[in-house]
């Protein structure tokens, strides 16, 4: 008698049925099987459809550019801006084309946000708007064009510190935010650390060097 097998619809267990005899118990628990099990796909769409990466990303006040969206002069006020990845409010922009983010105010430096609801936006502060805003990095203009830019640190990106002495310094991160924490990672002899009084705000880290001439690398998020 021939050996017929069916391949179950959901997870492609292959189901045996030997012949018109086989155990009905058998392939209805075979059924079942294939019809409850979770695999790495069910529990990432059960993940996202809960909202949960995105209150996760917001409770950590998480925000800003993952790749890309590196900037760009330009002839006119609307800096180049280059396709990319970004979280703001915990929810996830990435556009399939260069988006334009609109002209930067004149003769200024201004900084470039972004806001899942509002779209991109400038300020002269470098601080966000709203909590959970996305920064993108810095825009010097003119008149009439965009004369030097300077991209955002990148989540989970790296700052250089070295110090032309030794004693508390400020170094600027640029995230546009206040990280959520910050790891110093020695390279050369001699020591970093942070403030006692100060780790860090949504502009700097605040740190103390030990000699003149030590750097590190602050990895921060």
């Amino acid at each position: 008698m021939a050996i017929v097998r069916t391949i179950l619809p959901r997870k492609g267990i292959i189901q045996p049925k030997h012949g018109d005899n086989y155990e009905t118990d058998l392939d209805s628990n075979w059924t079942l099987i294939d019809s409850l099990l979770q695999d790495g796909t069910d529990v990432q769409s059960a993940v996202l459809a809960a909202g949960t990466l995105e209150v996760w990303l917001n409770d950590l006040g998480i925000s800003g550019v993952v790749s890309g969206f590196g900037f760009g002069t330009s002839a006119t006020l609307i800096p180049a801006l280059a396709t990319g990845v970004l979280y703001a409010q915990g929810k996830r922009y990435a556009p399939a084309s260069a988006p334009n983010p609109g002209p930067a105010p004149a003769s200024s430096t201004s900084y470039l946000f972004y806001n899942s609801t509002g779209g991109f936006y400038y300020n002269l502060t470098g601080i966000a708007a709203s909590t959970g805003d996305a920064f993108l990095g810095s825009v010097v203009t003119n008149a009439t064009r965009v004369t030097a830019v300077t991209d955002a640190t990148k989540l989970y990106g790296q700052v250089v510190a070295a110090p032309g002495a030794a004693g508390s310094f400020a170094l600027a991160h640029r995230l546009g935010r206040v990280p959520a924490s910050a790891f110093i990672q020695m390279t050369s002899s001699g020591a970093i650390w942070f403030q006692s009084s100060a780790l860090y705000d949504a502009t700097n880290l605040y740190l103390v060097a030990s000699d003149a001439g030590v750097t590190a690398k602050v990895q921060i998020w």
